[in-house]
């Protein structure tokens, strides 16, 4: 079944909301397998014509670029580094930023994003940028916990983290710097599933996210005109993707009415790289 929702937001310096619904669709253009090397990919981003992603917890510290046909082209080890928990990665002035911030159960007090420099023989991480959620005052477990994250952009100059809500199915925003350690929240999205990826195109402001539910349901969220500057009238659309059951965990536009989307290999669904037509 695919479905579309649309949900009318309003940005303001913490809080984005209201909503309504109405029916549409998208497309599968191109879908190919993954390496197995790639069972856990969790970020997508592309820098100088070429995708890059990277597995989450657990795995080698390494960057992996690939074709359009899933191909692995390069492999890229992050020398001195470990990969706690990587989430997502996006490309800021030339650069990659890896988001190793996945806090399950609220437990992390290690929290940080890595900016790497990328050669044709090498990947050097030039800074580390640590930081923390300011409202989280219990770093116990917490099978709930809302200081979880899996999505980041870079937009006007910032770094902007989307975390996945458990209780509420929110997502919170918060700008991550290099100038203060604490996180600061900016709003949230009331998409009604947990997010699990982000993209911003820089040329166009449309912010497309992804998310799934508790039904395994897979979505994209597309936000045109998207910026950090309150707007009234700004409006998410939600799209089911034909991918229920499969895990989406990355998403990187190509242009506005186009994205590439990965997800790890979850039960009878292998690990794929897929290219979506938006409405």
């Amino acid at each position: 079944m695919e479905q579309h929702r649309n949900l009318t937001i309003t940005l303001i310096t913490a809080l984005i909301c209201a909503f309504g619904i109405s029916a549409n669709a998208q497309k599968v253009v191109e879908k190919y397998e993954l390496p197995r090397v790639l069972e856990e990919t969790s970020g997508l981003t592309m820098l100088n014509d070429t995708l890059w992603t990277h597995n989450d917890s657990g795995n080698e510290a390494a960057l992996y670029a690939i074709s359009p046909r899933g191909e692995i082209i390069a492999k890229k080890k992050l020398r001195n580094h470990k990969n706690i928990d990587w989430e997502d990665i996006t490309t800021a002035n030339g650069k990659l930023i890896v988001a190793d911030m996945g806090n399950n159960f609220g437990t992390r007090k290690n929290l940080y994003l890595l900016e790497v420099t990328v050669s044709a023989d090498e990947a050097i991480v030039l800074d580390s940028i640590p930081f923390y959620y300011p409202e989280q005052k219990y770093f116990g477990f917490q099978q709930n916990t809302p200081f979880d994250a899996e999505g980041l952009i870079f937009i006007e100059n910032n770094l902007l983290v989307f975390t996945k809500n458990r209780s509420t199915k929110t997502t919170e925003l918060y700008i991550v710097s290099k100038q203060r350690e604490a996180a600061k929240k900016i709003g949230s999205l009331p998409v009604g599933s947990l997010i699990t990826g982000a993209d911003y195109h820089q040329k166009s402001n449309l912010l497309v996210l992804t998310g799934n539910d508790k039904y395994k349901h897979q979505y994209l969220y597309v936000i045109n005109d998207f910026t950090l500057s309150p707007n009234p009238n700004l409006s998410i659309n939600q799209y089911e993707l034909d991918f229920r059951g499969a895990q989406i965990e990355a998403v990187s536009i190509i242009n506005k009415k186009t994205v590439w989307i990965t997800s790890e290999k979850n039960g009878k669904h292998p690990v794929f790289l897929a290219k979506i037509a938006l409405p």
